[in-house]
């Protein structure tokens, strides 16, 4: 469960000219920070701190999440050269949920967000939440209820923000950087369609190297050889569209990179133990990527078959 949160004020959307500044002053709630244009120098002080120690200071800029706490004394110089944007939202945060998060000193303070960030997609919905308030209303309240919906989007940024997104901090998520050159070339052929297989001198040229080498390294990282690993995922990907397309079973083997119907039967009952068709129609509901977890295939599917879709 998510920590529950109680919005104040916002989400909203401040502008500000070239030079303006804001503060200091002291805050007695939670506060995001979303830079969207221009730049800010941010500083405070620490709350209730009981040692002489220096200010801290963050430069912002478009991207830049930033989570002040309440009791922090801050100030911001905004952009001297330009307009200045941002987004904001004043929040509290249940005592009881505070425990689940860890001491809110320990906290990180601002974190860079990426497009493919989900923290990034959270702050993009809880702003578009927020445009929906209705005029004369309290903080937080909306015509069409979604006040309840902008707390729980809230309440889950938070718990991302402070714990991190999971994958990123999953080391075991992390591929090789030699078979991401191989997924990103992997994919770049792909992208037409048609997982078509590669012969292993290919792969190991686009990873960038010997065929002994990339063998060795997908044994260690997966426990299979190149070509069986990189057959498993065109294996996941006929079973989704099996599940999830109306394509005979001749035209998922081809789309897969098969030679032919029987030969792509004939692997696909090997690894999911039953034969195309019967998978279709008895096994619709089963994940079509199960059979790469044993392997710890899953961030390399990820990457050829999810990522940058």
């Amino acid at each position: 469960m998510t920590c529950r949160v109680v919005v104040r004020i916002g989400p909203e959307v401040a502008h500000y000219p070239p030079g303006a500044t804001f503060g200091p002053r002291t805050l007695v709630d939670y506060e995001f920070v979303w830079l969207l244009a221009g730049s800010a120098r941010w500083t405070c002080d620490e709350p209730d701190s009981t040692r002489p120690e220096p200010p801290t200071r963050r430069h912002l800029r478009p991207g830049t999440l930033l989570l002040a706490r309440p009791g922090m004394r801050d100030h911001f110089a905004w952009d001297p050269t330009r307009a200045s944007l941002h987004a904001f939202v004043h929040f509290r945060v249940l005592e009881a949920d505070l425990d689940t998060l860890g001491p809110p000193e320990t906290w990180p303070i601002s974190r860079a967000l990426t497009p493919a960030d989900p923290l990034a997609a959270l702050c993009r919905y809880s702003l578009w939440l927020g445009r929906g308030r209705a005029r004369g209303t309290q903080p937080g309240t909306t015509r069409t209820g979604q006040s309840d919906r902008t707390t729980d989007v809230l309440g889950f940024l938070l718990d991302l923000f402070v714990r991190g997104p999971v994958p990123a901090d999953d080391e075991g998520d992390e591929i090789h950087p030699y078979l991401a050159r191989l997924a990103d070339h992997l994919r770049r052929t792909w992208r037409g369609g048609g997982t078509t297989p590669l012969a292993l001198t290919e792969m190991a040229a686009a990873a960038g190297i010997s065929t002994g080498h990339l063998s060795r390294l997908f044994r260690a990282e997966y426990g299979i050889g190149p070509v069986a690993a990189i057959e498993l995922v065109r294996l996941a990907r006929s079973a989704t569209l099996l599940q999830r397309s109306n394509l005979t079973v001749g035209a998922v083997a081809s789309a897969c990179g098969f030679a032919n119907p029987f030969h792509f039967s004939r692997r696909f009952r090997a690894v999911y133990g039953v034969p195309p068709r019967t998978y279709r129609t008895d096994r619709g509901s089963d994940d079509p990527l199960a059979p790469l977890t044993p392997a710890g295939l899953l961030p390399l599917a990820h990457r050829l078959l999810v990522d940058d879709a």
